[in-house]
């Protein structure tokens, strides 16, 4: 069987689409943290987004503005709500960094770099270096400076000094580029993402299934992304701040031990179904009303009541008014969803908190829609949904 000049064409063009691909993918894989965190900060904006879009422009800028309605918008959600967020969640992550090396010991997180910052306090320095003042540095001649920096103990301090400015420029600069590709990605997503996914669907989708598996798919994250995770990030958020302000004014009996690695907690304990973060600040006062009492003060006990009114308040009860709202998926089982939590970031690490439920997400919607297409040909939007399942069965 012969080829003809133009399928041996087709099929060379389509080993080149292939090849791109693959570079694509590639290239892709380098950054896969950084794409998913993307994909939260999308989710997590849209509704912001959406709702700066329906408001009106001013009829001063009307007929300039309008042609960039798109662009303004996406810029303002990002300046006036991802960047103050980001900055929170940086500030917070500053706040629990030290408790988590607190917590594991001088081997946990972090440990070779954060001690080797204390290299650059003034404190840390060495003995020739410290005897000295900054007027005599200022009049040491040639010789005396060339002999204060042949001397062993200070070559040893400024390698490990130069060492640590680099390791700490390297770090930053890692940290700009990533979070610049999140923000620009956060920011095309947002002006063109629906146009991308549009021009997608009308070239391939001639059956109309993939158009249903992507409005189910957005439709699971925008609820899981937007509602379940910025729920417990604004819940840890919250947390940390409330319980370093309790322990400011509680005796030191009754004290929360580990105050932002608590507030982390609690966070993290609101995805967890029907018990939510109880599971973790009930435990806590618990154990400072047993504290209060081992130290012989009774009185203490007011200040653990107080803990627990201020949490269930604030922690526990405001942000489900702010944020639970708009959580209003119902397609993924909540047990699934809950072992996506925990499993994704022992899976993938930090960010499969975010991974996690979004793998959960695609495979569900595909058994959901697309298997039975495989199997049937048509098109059902009407499948059962994971929770319907179990929902039956209980």
């Amino acid at each position: 069987m012969q080829f003809s000049a133009a399928l041996r064409r087709r099929a060379l063009l389509a080993l080149a689409g292939t090849g791109l691909l693959l570079a694509v993918g590639l290239v892709l894989s380098q950054f896969i943290p950084t794409l998913v965190f993307t994909i939260f900060l999308y989710y997590a904006s849209r509704p912001i987004y959406q709702r700066l879009a329906a408001l009106p422009f001013p009829d001063s800028i009307r007929e300039h503005a309008l042609p960039y309605r798109r662009q303004v918008h996406a810029a303002a959600t990002i300046f006036f709500f991802l960047l103050p967020f980001i900055a929170l969640l940086g500030y917070t992550l500053v706040l629990l960094v030290p408790e988590l090396q607190t917590f594991f010991g001088t081997g946990g997180l972090g440990a070779a770099y954060l001690s080797s910052l204390q290299d650059l306090e003034p404190g840390s320095l060495p003995a020739p270096l410290a005897a000295l003042g900054a007027d005599d540095l200022l009049t040491m001649g040639p010789g005396e400076l060339i002999a204060l920096l042949r001397n062993p103990t200070v070559q040893t301090w400024l390698g490990r000094v130069s060492s640590t400015l680099v390791d700490s420029v390297s770090v930053l600069a890692t940290i700009l580029l990533h979070g610049f590709i999140m923000l620009a990605g956060t920011y095309y997503l947002l002006t063109d993402g629906p146009r991308l996914v549009g021009w997608f669907l009308d070239t391939f989708d001639g059956s109309g299934v993939l158009s249903e598996y992507a409005a189910s798919v957005d439709d699971e994250l925008s609820s899981i992304l937007f509602g379940n995770i910025l729920n417990a990030l604004v819940t840890g958020i919250i947390g940390i701040f409330v319980f370093s302000l309790y322990n400011v004014v509680a005796p030191g009996s009754v004290q929360v031990p580990f105050a932002p690695l608590v507030g982390a907690l609690t966070g993290i304990g609101s995805l967890i179904p029907v018990v939510g973060m109880k599971i973790v600040y009930i435990p806590v006062a618990a154990i400072l009303a047993v504290s209060a009492i081992a130290a012989g003060e009774p009185s203490a006990l007011a200040y653990v009541a107080g803990f627990l009114v201020l949490t269930l308040v604030v922690v526990d009860t405001i942000p489900d008014f702010l944020v639970r709202p708009y959580v209003s998926g119902n397609r993924t089982h909540v047990g699934l969803l809950m072992f996506a939590y925990i499993l994704g970031p022992i899976a993938f690490g930090f960010y499969g908190i975010f991974l996690g439920p979004i793998l959960l997400v695609l495979i569900a919607q595909f058994l959901r829609v697309i298997v039975p297409y495989v199997i049937t040909g048509e098109v059902n939007a009407e499948q059962t949904s994971l929770t319907d399942f179990g929902s039956s069965e209980s």
